[in-house]
Parts: structure tokens; C-alpha cells; sequence
């Protein structure tokens, strides 16, 4: 990703120029076809996602009468823009940062989706090395879940 894509994404809202470099320097980009799974539920990862271009859904076992084996989308992540109210935020994996537990959803590509990846050691190293740069992704995370949080509240 470049800085200015970057700089678009709220998970890097109020970073420097310097660390969003930092931030391009460890991540990873990958292109999904449609239908194509990019992590599978139970699975472990290490990894933070965050969308480029396309979107993503997380898949569930749909828990309800006659559902047994199906799956249900549970929502949607897309690219967009963090001004919009009712938008959730276009990154995910983000519990990979701060669990161990396998995923409980399968997220798959529901359209041709480019993803940059960070894997979690490489996130940690350059926590380690810039405290500012953490605490500054750690509040924006933190204020998605919120948000996401809310939303998921009002339905």
C-alpha cells in the first residue's frame, strides 16, 4: 500500500508520514478471487487484514432451526471511507493482535478484493520500537469495536 491509501484507512488515522512508511514496509498484499476463503473458521492467525480494494464477509454456522451445516453472512467489511457514520471499518482480524483463539467465522472474498496483511510479530517489532505507533492503532481499533459495538446495540 501507499501512503496515500494509508492515510485513508482508519485504522492509521493520526499517524506520520514516517510511521505509515513503517507500516508499508511490513505489509503483505494479496489479491482473492470471489468465493475464495481467506481464513477458515477455527483456523489460527496471526494476521490483521486490512481492505484495499473489494470486500470481505465473515461466514457463521447458522445456529437456527433447520440450519444445521448451513452458513449465514454476519457482516460485511468493505472499502470505504471512515467519515461515514454507518460505516464499520475496513480492516479485520484485528483479535489475531491480542488472542491466540482460533477464529470463529470464516471471512471469504465476495468479489475480486485486494488485502494488505500485517502479520502480528511484525506489528509487535515496530510497537516496540515506536510506542507512539502502537498507542495510536491500539485507539483506533479500539474506537471501530466501539463502534462496531453500537451498531451491532441499535439492530
Amino acid at each position: 500500500m501507499d501512503l496515500e491509501t494509508l492515510r485513508q484507512k482508519i485504522l492509521f488515522l493520526g499517524l506520520s508520514d514516517g510511521q505509515l512508511q513503517a507500516i508499508a514496509g511490513i505489509a503483505g498484499r494479496r489479491t482473492y478471487r470471489p468465493g475464495e476463503v481467506i481464513v477458515r473458521r477455527g483456523q489460527l492467525d496471526d494476521t490483521l487484514y486490512v481492505i484495499e480494494r473489494g470486500a470481505v464477509e465473515l461466514r457463521a454456522p447458522d445456529l437456527g432451526p433447520g440450519g444445521e451445516g448451513a452458513e449465514r453472512t454476519i457482516c460485511v467489511f468493505e472499502r470505504g471511507s471512515w467519515v461515514d457514520e454507518g460505516y464499520a471499518g475496513d480492516f479485520f482480524g484485528e483479535f489475531s493482535l491480542v488472542d491466540l483463539e482460533p477464529w470463529t467465522a470464516t471471512a471469504v472474498a465476495r468479489e475480486r478484493t485486494v488485502l494488505a496483511e500485517l502479520k502480528r510479530d511484525d506489528l509487535y517489532d515496530l510497537f516496540a520500537r515506536d510506542i507512539d505507533l502502537q498507542i495510536g492503532i491500539v485507539l483506533n481499533i479500539a474506537r471501530i469495536l466501539s463502534r462496531r459495538l453500537r451498531q451491532r446495540n441499535r439492530r
